[in-house]
């Protein structure tokens, strides 16, 4: 999520059109949402006057409102005046604690003085983007790699550990049904999921994409759950939702942008190149946080399970991954 603010009439919507893309029907009065909530068709799009929501909700209810938007326009209240009435000061006072809890979640943060962006936090080519000036979506499959001894072992098998296929894993590969009209695979570059590609897609040009590697889970890669039980660095990784990195390794928020990252990237690569469809063939944790961050209607990180060779399908807009769906022998494999 991108937040960006400024005063007003500084040029923050002008903004979010003309340089991010998006449409004027991209566009949400958040004010109107404080009663009912966002509803879903207008998740993943771009609240505007996110301030005016705490004249009726405190912060963190405020806040709870604009997850799921890929945008939020914050204006800056006050400008230095103090204000007169009580009900004001109240506004005041959570318009800007909405501002920091916003700033803490966004990945990216604008501020807006006079028409000139500055970026104060993030990566402005991390933002989301609308799909204005775009060419037709692209349709992408996601395949997880064939079964590995790590998994067969329940072992967390991550970026730091580059394994092959096991032989079970191979011959289940080979009974599923190949599409062999599919002529180039992006892999994160790791022996399981370049393996699975040259199986599933015998035709197929790989391209690496170091960027879709799993989790690199630090000094838990190779053990096993029950292995690390007794670790109570693992159970306050655990406790935390996988949110706290491992020990020399990532956490999920960390990981997460990585991947979107490289999966934004490699997406306009494949519409530039005028691709109609993009096949990815990677890892269970880099489906997860694709379908989590990116997906609408929005998936929670930890529902989204992938078997070995299993496959997802969707659309991608340039801004979010649609029609979201398990995927078959004809879409991909």
């Amino acid at each position: 999520m991108i937040l960006v603010v400024g005063g007003a009439h500084s040029g923050k919507r002008t903004f979010v059109r003309e340089k991010l893309g998006f449409a004027a029907d991209d566009f949400v009065d958040a004010a109107q949402q404080a009663e009912g909530g966002v509803p879903a068709a207008f998740a993943g799009r771009i609240a505007y006057r996110a301030e005016e929501l705490v004249r009726a909700l405190d912060a963190d209810r405020a806040l709870e409102r604009l997850i799921g938007f890929d945008a939020v326009i914050l204006s800056l209240v006050g400008s230095g005046v103090v204000p007169m009435r009580a009900e004001d000061a109240q506004w005041r006072e959570r318009a800007g604690r909405l501002g920091c809890a916003l700033a803490a979640r966004a990945d990216v943060v604008v501020r807006m003085t006079c028409g000139i962006p500055q970026v104060i936090k993030g990566n402005l080519a991390d933002a989301p983007r609308g799909t204005q000036g775009a060419g037709a979506p692209l349709e992408v499959v996601f395949v997880r790699h064939g079964a590995t001894a790590g998994t067969e072992g329940h072992r967390y098998s991550g970026a730091g550990t580059d394994e092959p296929l096991s032989s079970a894993g191979e011959r289940a590969l080979r009974d599923l049904t190949c599409n062999r009209d599919v002529f180039r695979v992006i892999t994160s570059g790791m022996a399981r999921t370049d393996q699975t590609a040259r199986i599933l897609f015998p035709n197929a040009e790989l391209m690496a994409c170091p960027g879709l590697r799993e989790m690199d889970f630090g000094d838990f890669e190779g053990r096993s759950a029950a292995e690390l039980k007794e670790d109570a660095r693992y159970r306050a990784w655990v406790d935390s939702w996988c949110e706290t990195r491992c020990p020399h390794g990532e956490g999920k928020s960390d990981f997460t942008r990585r991947v979107v990252a490289a999966f934004r990237e490699a997406c306009e690569s494949e519409c530039a190149q005028g691709s109609g469809r993009a096949v990815f063939v990677v890892h269970a944790g880099t489906v997860k946080a694709l379908l989590s961050e990116l997906a609408v209607p929005k998936m929670g990180y930890f529902d989204v399970h992938t078997e070995p060779g299993g496959a997802w399908a969707a659309t991608w807009d340039g801004r979010c991954l649609r029609d979201v769906r398990p995927a078959s022998g004809g879409d991909a494999r």
